[in-house]
């Protein structure tokens, strides 16, 4: 019997069972309430299916997804180079580690409206306006990941290095970044998503491509179901780059250390 029960278990993890429950529970709910609000409150579940194919037949979902990934990829990319300078510095040099730590203070307490206002002064109506706000708010996130793993690194190890006559960056490349992988892969993680959402946002204010100008855009000429239909894009791309980026790089990264 504890054999059966520990092998339905099993089953249940395999196939998400609580996950897909949960998920029956609230399809229901949603078709509820759109029967009870109507379609431009709450769109069914099966309009916004219906929308979210057509996206994908016409081509569209490909155009405006691959805008806002195109900006991540620029924006973040260029946060997680930086982040992980700054643990560089931050090991190489002592003062450099106390303003390395002040600036991911400061930046972490600034908020997302403030950079998009900024960006748009600066770079007004351009791709630049959400790369240059993705970078401002993913950056504090990655750097004091890394920042984080190159103070935890194991000094036996760094001492070994001393023995050997390693330089710096030697040490930093051979002992620090396998060291701090965990915790760049973490950040990095947090960061992308983090990334998404920001650059969605700064999307609705100066672009005309990207997931955050195409719901805006819909909901303008109240197309609410799209709204929904876009909502449903922007969280595939985030679950699809952790299937095939994030957890891809965890396992080949384990295997490097």
């Amino acid at each position: 019997m504890p054999g059966a029960l520990g092998g339905g278990r099993g089953w249940a993890d395999r196939v998400r069972l609580p996950s897909l429950v949960l998920l029956a529970f609230l399809l229901v709910v949603w078709e509820a309430a759109a029967r009870r609000y109507g379609a431009y409150v709450m769109p069914s579940p099966g309009a916004v299916v219906a929308g979210l194919v057509g996206v994908v037949r016409s081509g569209e979902v490909w155009t405006h997804a691959g805008a806002s990934l195109s900006r991540i990829a620029v924006g973040f990319g260029s946060a997680v180079v930086v982040a992980v300078l700054m643990g560089l510095a931050s090991f190489l040099w002592r003062p450099a580690r106390i303003a390395v730590a002040d600036t991911v203070t400061v930046l972490n307490s600034t908020s997302v409206f403030v950079w998009i206002v900024v960006s748009l002064i600066w770079f007004g109506l351009t791709n630049m306006a959400p790369i240059f706000t993705t970078f401002m708010i993913t950056l504090p996130v990655v750097a004091a990941n890394v920042v984080e793993g190159v103070g935890s690194v194991d000094r036996r190890l760094l001492e070994m290095g001393q023995v050997y006559r390693l330089s710096g960056w030697e040490k930093f490349r051979s002992i620090v970044i396998p060291s701090t992988i965990p915790h760049l892969v973490a950040g990095t993680k947090v960061g992308f998503g983090l990334a998404l959402k920001v650059s969605v946002v700064a999307e609705i204010f100066g672009v005309t491509s990207g997931i955050g100008y195409v719901m805006n855009y819909s909901r303008e000429i109240l197309a609410t179901r799209m709204v929904f239909v876009w909502a449903l894009v922007m969280i595939a791309v985030m679950l699809v780059t952790d299937k095939l980026v994030f957890e891809s790089l965890t396992r080949r990264l384990g295997r490097w250390r």
